[in-house]
């Protein structure tokens, strides 16, 4: 019974210690992983819109989150985001719109999907397919027959994720922004 009670509390104390370590490593880190998002964030809307000046977050209604994107105080467009669930991972995107409701460009801003097949949703060849279209026309060609997007071979759900991530968050942009 003794040797119960030695065992439980030296354990008791490791798992203690092990808890305030994390919590702490937790604190220190919170801070520089939070910027460092919001810069890889703002990266991939400085990479979609090169002569942006500024960027305007705005809170829309049912706490919708986009940016207005200005070049010297003149609107050109908007920048939403955008995730949905790809293969093994949330696939997390930055879509750009012009002020006709196509789509400038798209990034990929954080994945963890399978290296070799999923991760070529990063790739210019696929996210290229996304220019200048409409919310209509961001479909897969094997999911409709309206698609325009050709899907990764051997990474259809990741390819799917995106169009769909883009498509609903257009979708959720212009019913805020008819309003």
């Amino acid at each position: 019974m003794r040797n119960i009670l030695k065992l439980s509390a030296s354990l008791f104390i490791i798992a203690a210690v092990s808890g305030a370590i994390l919590g702490m490593v937790y604190t220190a880190t919170k801070e520089p992983i939070a910027r460092q998002v919001k810069e890889e964030e703002e990266k991939a809307m400085k990479d979609i819109f090169p002569k942006a000046t500024n960027f305007r977050l705005i809170t829309g209604e049912d706490n919708y989150i986009y940016n207005e994107v200005h070049s010297k105080d003149k609107l050109i467009g908007y920048a939403i985001d955008a995730s949905e669930q790809g293969f093994s991972s949330i696939i997390k995107i930055k879509a750009g719109l012009t002020l006709d409701k196509t789509i400038k460009d798209i990034k990929i801003v954080k994945q963890g999907e399978t290296p070799g097949l999923g991760t070529r949703i990063e790739d210019k060849k696929f996210t290229d397919q996304f220019f200048s279209k409409t919310l209509k026309q961001v479909l897969l060609k094997k999911d409709s027959r309206k698609g325009t997007i050709d899907a990764l071979t051997g990474a259809t759900i990741s390819s799917r994720a995106v169009s769909e991530a883009v498509q609903k968050s257009i979708t959720e942009f212009l019913k805020i922004e008819r309003k």
